[in-house]
């Protein structure tokens, strides 16, 4: 049983961080569309302002994941359940973009699927 909850804590790391990478892509395509006048300086500054938030606030995701412990979850579904209300309120708690908790569950529950049926 505890296999397959650290299972998932690594695959969802590791989602979580070509997530953050994937957002350092789109930041560096609305830096090319900038340099080709095919967006204005202010959308620009607003979409990487946002893109550093979100990223942000994944990195926190991804070390609070590192600090489970889970030896405390007695099941796949009890961690899963429990990591979702808990991004769901540090989310909340720094004010960051409510999209992330949208990216989190998805992931969380992709990667529950996928270990599941890894079995």
């Amino acid at each position: 049983m505890a296999d397959e909850r650290v299972k998932l804590l690594k695959i969802l790391r590791a989602e979580l961080e070509d997530l953050v990478e994937d957002i350092g892509l789109l930041e560096k395509r609305a830096g090319e569309r900038l340099a080709r006048d095919e967006i204005t300086d202010h959308v620009f500054r607003e979409n990487d302002s946002l893109f550093r938030m979100e990223s942000t606030s994944l990195h926190r995701l991804l070390n609070f994941i590192d600090g489970i412990d889970v030896s405390l979850y007695k099941s796949l579904d009890e961690l899963t359940d429990t990591l979702d209300l808990q991004v769901r309120e540090l989310v909340r708690e720094h004010e960051e973009p409510q999209v992330v908790s949208t990216f989190f569950s998805r992931k969380l529950k992709k990667v529950r699927d996928y270990v599941l049926s890894a079995g």
